[in-house]
C-alpha cells in the first residue's frame, strides 16, 4: 500500500491561550484561517498519486485538513483514533506543562538513539508505532491511502527526523518501508 502521510494544517490557538485551556481542550482548535489558501491547493497534489480513501486522526486540526481536501478528492473518510498524538500520560491525567516536556525530550531522546524504553509513564516511541501500523494494516487492501495526521505519528514510522515536517505537508511511503 502507498501512502500519502500529511501532517495536519496550521492550528489556531490563539482562543484556548487567552483562555489558558488545558491541552485537551486545545486539542479542539481549529485550523488558522490564515493559512488555509495552502491546503485548499493540496488535492492537486494528491490526485496524481490517485489515492482511494483518507485516515486521520481525531484531532480537530487534522479532521479539518482532511474535510477540506476531501471536498475535491471525494474519498471515503475513515477518523482512526489510533492515529492521534504522542500519549504524555497513559492514565490520561493531568501533567503540568514541565513534566510534559520533560517527557517529551527523553521520548525524543530515546526516539534519535532508537532505544528500547523501560516501562515509562508515558508512551514509548515503540508504543506509538505499534498502534499505528496496527491501523495502516487495516487498510492495507487499498492501493493507495492519504494518512492525515502529527509529525510524530510520522517520526514513529521512518525515525527521527531532526527537521519537521511543516503543517500541511506530505511525504510518500510505502506501508512496506514502514514495518
Amino acid at each position: 500500500m502507498d501512502i500519502i502521510f500529511v501532517r495536519h494544517g496550521v492550528p489556531d490557538y490563539a482562543l484556548s491561550d487567552a483562555r489558558q485551556m488545558t491541552q485537551l481542550e486545545k486539542d479542539y482548535a481549529p485550523l488558522d484561517r490564515a493559512y488555509l489558501r495552502p491546503i485548499h491547493d493540496l488535492p492537486v497534489q494528491y490526485s496524481k498519486f490517485n489515492p482511494d480513501a483518507i485516515l486521520s486522526s481525531p484531532y480537530t486540526r487534522a479532521l479539518q485538513t482532511a474535510e477540506i481536501i476531501n471536498r475535491k478528492l471525494n474519498l471515503e473518510l475513515f477518523v482512526e483514533h489510533d492515529l492521534r498524538e504522542w500519549k504524555a500520560d497513559k492514565l490520561g491525567g493531568y501533567i503540568s506543562l514541565e513534566e510534559r516536556d520533560r517527557r517529551w525530550l527523553e521520548y525524543r531522546s530515546a526516539l534519535k538513539q532508537r532505544a528500547c524504553q523501560p516501562e515509562k509513564s508515558y508512551e514509548s516511541h515503540q508504543e506509538l508505532r505499534s498502534r499505528v501500523l496496527n491501523v495502516l494494516e487495516r487498510y492495507a487492501h487499498y492501493s493507495t491511502v492519504v494518512v492525515m495526521s502529527h509529525f510524530n505519528v510520522y517520526e514513529s514510522l521512518v525515525g527521527h527526523q531532526e527537521n519537521s515536517m511543516q503543517c500541511a505537508d506530505y511525504r510518500l511511503m510505502t506501508l512496506r518501508d514502514c514495518t
